[in-house]
């Protein structure tokens, strides 16, 4: 299974694709603003397929609206402990925000870890809060 892994810097969002065996795939994606998220989005459906899971620091689902567009596009999203992701990023010294991304990524596809992935459907969408989109 692919795996694109999110992680939100201070300007940017980056998005990074690997393969089943962990490969990271030639492009790496950035996004500033809500359109460009979209069409991140549009891109990773188009040429990784559906069935590319969406892996992102749990802190992002109320935060960032790539995870609100994902939803409404019907795509499962993967949220992992932000404790998880900082100490694995401190000790393997990931300096990089697509480095980052691509670590992210990867704990869907290494099975210890993905036991501590939290899945999130559209179904987990607060029905009380009406769409603006």
């Amino acid at each position: 299974m692919a795996a694109c892994g999110l992680w939100r810097s201070r300007h940017r969002l980056v998005a990074v694709v690997v393969d089943d065996d962990g490969r990271i795939e030639s492009t790496i994606l950035t996004a500033t603003d809500d359109e460009e998220r979209w069409a991140l989005l549009q891109y990773v459906d188009s040429v990784h397929g559906l069935d590319c899971a969406l892996v992102l620091p749990e802190d992002m689902l109320k935060t960032d609206a790539i995870c609100h567009f994902a939803l409404e596009r019907g795509r499962d999203l993967w949220a992992a402990p932000r404790a998880l992701i900082e100490a694995i990023r401190r000790a393997a010294h990931l300096a990089t925000d697509a480095r980052v991304a691509a670590m992210i990524a990867r704990l869907a596809t290494v099975p210890g870890f993905r036991g501590h992935l939290r899945r999130i459907d559209r179904g987990d969408q607060d029905r009380r809060q009406l769409s603006l989109l």
